[in-house]
């Protein structure tokens, strides 16, 4: 069965409000915000390839923070199709389901992704990082010749803003991006034309990401809010 992100999904607990004395001590759903690192992409993904997220913010249950910021959550695809004259979508559905901690625990996950969004498109040039490290480095003049065709390297001016850049990309790459999604996003965001609906008749979860076109994308760094089960500690 596939049910739209349109209503409540009676057919799984923990995605439906519970109004009762019990749900208002123990909430019945729990959020994750996660990033993708790497890109999935329809024309050259496959059913049984590995998923890996990065965590973006803690999920806590009775006041215990079960699964860390910077754990990683995995899951696999489980259908890819591509528009044709018998399939009226470019199809990419998979599951996550598991929760790897940094000491190596792992965490069963009964998860359906809510939302997705795309990552910032920012170039070096108007970042402000990039502006501190380039306006710091020291001017580096040229010998009279522009050119690179003799020597095949880059001139001066070229290197001070390719060391900026990369010093740029190093320090980036090292901080925590800010979250795009909130636990009340759903749907796609700098995803033209990206419907998410899910499977849910048996376990696991299954989200499915559908366009009419023939391609379908997810960059790396896509934001993604999974809301799932409480998840438990392991024993």
């Amino acid at each position: 069965m596939i049910r739209s992100l349109g209503g409540c999904l009676t057919l799984v607990f923990f995605l439906c409000p519970v109004h009762s004395a019990q749900a208002s001590q123990s909430p019945t759903v729990s959020n994750i915000i996660a990033e993708l690192t790497r890109t999935v992409e329809v024309k050259s993904a496959s059913a049984g390839d590995e998923l890996i997220l990065k965590a973006l913010s803690d999920v806590i249950v009775d006041g215990q923070v079960v699964i860390p910021k910077g754990s990683k959550l995995t899951g696999k695809i489980s259908e890819v199709a591509t528009r044709g004259k018998d399939q009226p979508q470019t199809l990419l559905a998979f599951v996550v389901d598991k929760a790897v901690r940094k000491d190596g625990s792992q965490i069963p996950l009964q998860a359906i992704v809510a939302a997705i969004a795309a990552p910032a498109k920012d170039s070096f040039v108007e970042d402000p990082t990039y502006g501190m490290m380039h306006s710091n480095e020291p001017k580096m003049i040229g010998s009279g010749t522009t050119g690179t065709a003799s020597s095949g390297a880059l001139p001066p001016s070229s290197k001070a803003s390719s060391n900026a850049a990369v010093a740029t990309a190093n320090m980036k790459g090292t901080m925590d991006q800010p979250s795009v999604l909130n636990e009340d996003s759903q749907g796609a965001y700098g995803y033209e034309g990206i419907s998410i609906t899910w499977r849910l008749l048996s376990p696991p979860p299954v989200t499915v990401l559908a366009t009419k076109g023939k391609g379908l994308k997810l960059e790396a760094g896509t934001q993604m809010l999974l809301r799932m089960a409480p998840p438990r500690m392991p024993r």
